[in-house]
């Protein structure tokens, strides 16, 4: 068992090898994305969309621009600070204070998992393609579009240009 020491925790945190820093860098996903895998954690990886949670970007959204194991740290697009001779330089922040919006899924190793642990966890899960498609036509199927009522006037014009066709013949 590892000991609940703070300073022996925070030697494990420091001196821990790439393949658990990489567990480390967990960040919360967002209640949709909660909803839908049925995980309340993920790792961060470069291109997932977050949003800051804490610190003076508190409700900033961006992608993940950067990941540094070796800080365990991320940089997230926007979020920069001015230095004192005028530059602007990238603010790292932990992951533990951004909340994961929209995942990164390019990656089929990382989908497969993704879906491997959401139907371990919730049962059948819908893919990522088909779920975006059934978002727009349920957004199309909540905006009715104007039905056109003819006029009784308009119905008595083409009445009379029929008229006058059929007479012409």
């Amino acid at each position: 068992m590892v000991s609940q020491h703070p300073r022996k925790q925070r030697k494990m945190r420091y001196e821990a090898p790439k393949h658990r820093r990489q567990k480390m860098m967990k960040s919360h996903l967002s209640r949709a994305l909660y909803e839908k895998y049925g995980m309340r954690n993920l790792v961060v990886r470069k291109g997932d969309i977050v949003r800051v949670m804490r610190g003076k970007f508190k409700g900033h959204e961006g992608k993940v621009v950067e990941v540094n194991l070796k800080n365990m740290k991320i940089a997230v697009e926007g979020v920069t600070i001015r230095k004192t001779d005028n530059k602007s330089v990238q603010f790292w922040m932990d992951p533990s204070n951004v909340e994961i919006v929209k995942l990164e899924l390019s990656d089929k190793k990382r989908k497969s998992k993704i879906y491997a642990m959401a139907e371990e966890r919730r049962g059948t899960i819908v893919e990522e393609e088909e779920y975006e498609e059934e978002e727009e036509s349920s957004e199309a199927e909540e905006e009715p579009e104007e039905e056109q009522v003819p006029d009784e006037e308009n119905n008595a014009d083409e009445e009379n240009n029929e008229e006058e066709v059929n007479e012409d013949e």
